[in-house]
């Protein structure tokens, strides 16, 4: 295998599973084998506190994800400032699936806002088919290239009724 960059080198991936001993496999067992052993170690990883940044109470949560987390922020320091408390559950780890702990993150929460920068609201789908999720939920996906403002995720809590 050559090294990146090195003159007159290409390197094509063969992309095929290994065996237990590391050599490149076609076997159908040897791939079964090892997207088990792949599943074993998700699973059994104790991730602690570090699945989801959970921050702030109240009976409103907003769960997001990746880049939507910081205007997220900005928008519930806003209503923090209007004296509204709202929890943020920012979800780091998709798979495994943490129910325990997100229903632990929405004890008392009545009211659920997702924000994701989507099309689709694939995360909105994405959560209601492996959670259950308390009281009403409502979606803010906004499809890219801009980022989401603030002022966005602001307005859909503060006129819950109207979205």
């Amino acid at each position: 295998m050559t090294l990146p960059g090195m003159p007159g080198g290409q390197y094509t991936a063969d992309g095929l599973e290994h065996n237990p001993l590391g050599n490149p496999s076609s076997r159908a067992e040897d791939h079964s084998a090892q997207l088990e052993k792949r599943k074993r170690k998700l699973e059994q990883f104790e991730y602690g506190d570090h699945w989801a940044s959970i921050e702030g109470s109240g009976e409103t949560a907003v769960i997001t994800w990746g880049s939507s987390c910081g205007p997220v922020r900005e928008a519930l320091a806003l209503m923090a400032a209007e004296g509204i408390p709202t929890r943020l559950v920012a979800i780091r780890l998709l798979l495994p699936i943490q129910p325990e702990r997100l229903a632990s993150a929405l004890k008392g929460v009545k009211r659920v806002l997702v924000v994701e920068q989507s099309h689709g609201a694939q995360f909105h789908l994405y959560l209601r088919a492996h959670y259950d999720l308390p009281g009403e939920v409502k979606s803010l996906a906004i499809p890219g290239p801009l980022m989401i403002r603030p002022d966005a995720v602001y307005h859909r809590l503060t006129h819950w009724e109207e979205s």
